[in-house]
């Protein structure tokens, strides 16, 4: 199942990449994307975005998603709520 979900990520990235143009045509550019990365930031956001949908989908076909999360991303969210609340 998980070589079935990756290949569809990896399928919706290609074809987010291939067809970045008319999406933003049809919803517009992202004015955020255009100030911060200059002209061409949108396609550029497009395009990363499609890298990590990628590298992710390739992720849970191999799976090793529970690294990602288990492994690098856990230390970043694990607080001791206990100090916020005392």
């Amino acid at each position: 199942m998980n070589i079935l979900f990756g290949f569809i990520g990896v399928i919706a990235s290609l074809l987010l990449v291939i067809y970045r143009d008319p999406l933003l045509r049809f919803f517009g550019t992202f004015e955020w994307a255009e100030r911060r990365l200059g002209p061409g930031g949108s396609y550029t956001v497009m395009v990363l975005v499609a890298l990590g949908l990628f590298l992710f989908s390739l992720m849970v076909m191999t799976d090793t998603v529970h690294w990602l999360f288990s492994g690098f991303l856990l230390p970043f969210f694990k607080a001791d709520i206990w100090q916020y609340l005392a």
